[in-house]
């Protein structure tokens, strides 16, 4: 796959809310699941979708972003005159 593609196939063992097309994209280097759903709507038929990164757990990452607690022990500063909100 080259950068800037994406190729979508039908899901054909879709039920219930499974997305009734599957497929995947290279975007900036990323590789990317794409998940689609034919709607109706008021002009017509429509697809809607979702786009996760590749290596997307659902539940694990979603909506949380990556946090450094590296130096989540450190002790803050005792002088704190210049921080108005900590006096």
């Amino acid at each position: 796959m080259r950068e800037g593609d994406l190729s979508v196939f039908k899901n054909d063992n879709a039920t219930g809310k499974q997305p009734q097309y599957r497929g995947t994209a290279l975007i900036s280097g990323q590789k990317y699941k794409l998940s689609l759903w034919v709607k109706e709507g008021a002009k017509g038929k429509f697809f809607s979708g979702r786009i996760e990164p590749d290596n997307y757990v659902p539940g694990l990452n979603r909506g949380v972003a990556e946090i450094d607690r590296s130096n989540a022990d450190e002790v803050p500063p005792k002088d704190t005159d210049d921080l108005p909100f900590l006096r």
